[in-house]
């Protein structure tokens, strides 16, 4: 059976599409949604949101947010999203590099909590390229 899945940032709708599976990721681990789930709502951390129709994956980035799963229909309120346009291996595993060398060498609380949420990001980049070939 279809799902709906509908993504929205504080200034726009990203999409809304249908789904036969999806998968979330929460801030315990991945949450794979299929048609008929329980009722949830559930905190999102940074990383990525893979929707499946048709055999296709479908990754998304989130930064953070929350989602409601409610009968056949998900909707995502995500803080943002970044776009997966022309992500290279070497690029992306670069970055996962140049991050986790900011993680070690950052000096305040505040400078190893934003490098942590960028290196959710660049894992997530990394695990997007596999999805996208």
């Amino acid at each position: 059976m279809i799902m709906t899945i509908e993504v929205i940032i504080p200034n726009r709708v990203i999409c809304k599409i249908k789904a036969d599976e999806v998968v979330l990721p929460g801030l315990t681990g991945q949450i794979g949604i299929l048609s008929g789930h329980a009722a949830l709502i559930t905190a999102l951390d940074t990383g990525l949101l893979r929707i499946k129709l048709n055999e296709k994956w479908t990754p998304i980035i989130l930064c953070g947010g929350l989602a409601e799963i409610n009968k056949d229909y998900i909707t995502v309120l995500a803080n943002d999203v970044e776009e997966l346009v022309n992500v290279e291996l070497n690029e992306a595993t670069k970055k996962l590099e140049d991050v986790a060398a900011t993680i070690e060498n950052a000096e305040t609380s505040k400078d190893r909590l934003d490098a942590s949420i960028e290196l959710k990001k660049a894992m997530a980049r990394l695990q997007a390229i596999n999805y996208l070939s």
